[in-house]
C-alpha cells in the first residue's frame, strides 16, 4: 500500500503502550458514565414524564396514558394541554387544558352548555360532552371572570367528569404552579401522538 491509500493514523494519549489497561477501562467507564448524567440532566432540564390518572381528559388522553411535558422557559397558550402542581390542594399532580390566560375574561353558560374568552364563543372541537357541570360555585352561571395576578383558567375535556377551576380547590391556577405542556404520548404505542 503507497502513502496516498494507508490514511492517517493518529495516536491518542491512551494508545501510549505505557498507559496500564486499568487506566484505559476506567476512562472508558468514565466517559460513559459523564455521557449517561449529561443525558439525564438534560432530560430533567428539558422534560418530565406524566402518566394519565383518571378520565378528566377523555376523549383527547385516557387512563393510563404516558406522556412527555415540555417545561423548559414553558410560557402558557391557550389550548395547550399542561400539568399543574396541586399537591399543595389534592395531593397529586393533574392535567387540564388551558382555557384562558392572564388578562382574559372567561363566562360559562351551563344552561347553553358554552364557554366564551373575551366574549367569544369558544370552538371546542376536543370535548367529551357540552359543559353542564357547575362544580362546586367558584365558576358562576353567566358570571364574567377576570384572569388577573398571572392566573389562567383550565377545564378539563371531560367537561362533566373533571375538577379543574369551576371547582374551589383548584379555581384559577397560577402559571408558577405549571410544570408544562404535554407535547408527545408515547404509551400505548398505538396511539403515539405529537400534540
Amino acid at each position: 500500500m503507497d502513502a496516498k491509500t494507508r490514511g492517517v493514523v493518529i495516536n491518542g494519549s491512551l494508545d501510549n503502550g505505557n498507559v496500564s489497561r486499568v487506566i484505559k477501562e476506567v476512562f472508558e467507564w468514565g466517559s460513559s458514565l459523564l455521557f449517561a448524567f449529561s443525558t439525564c440532566f438534560f432530560i430533567t432540564i428539558f422534560v418530565m414524564f406524566f402518566t394519565v390518572s383518571g378520565d378528566s381528559m377523555l376523549p383527547t388522553l385516557h387512563d393510563g396514558d404516558k406522556l412527555l411535558v415540555y417545561k423548559f422557559m414553558y410560557t402558557p397558550k391557550r389550548g395547550d394541554i399542561v400539568t399543574i402542581d396541586t399537591n399543595e390542594q389534592l395531593g397529586k399532580n393533574i392535567i387540564k387544558r388551558v382555557i384562558g390566560l392572564p388578562g382574559d375574561t372567561v363566562k360559562i353558560d351551563y344552561d347553553k352548555h358554552e364557554v366564551y374568552v373575551n366574549g367569544q364563543l369558544l370552538k371546542e372541537d376536543y370535548i367529551n360532552d357540552p359543559t353542564a357541570l357547575s362544580g362546586d360555585g367558584a365558576m358562576l352561571n353567566n358570571t364574567v371572570y377576570l384572569l388577573s395576578d398571572g392566573r389562567i383558567c383550565v377545564l378539563g375535556d371531560n367537561r362533566n367528569h373533571s375538577m379543574d377551576s369551576r371547582f374551589g380547590k383548584i379555581g384559577f391556577v397560577y402559571v408558577n404552579k405549571l410544570y408544562g405542556s404535554v407535547f408527545l404520548r408515547y404509551w400505548p404505542m398505538g396511539d403515539f401522538r405529537i400534540f
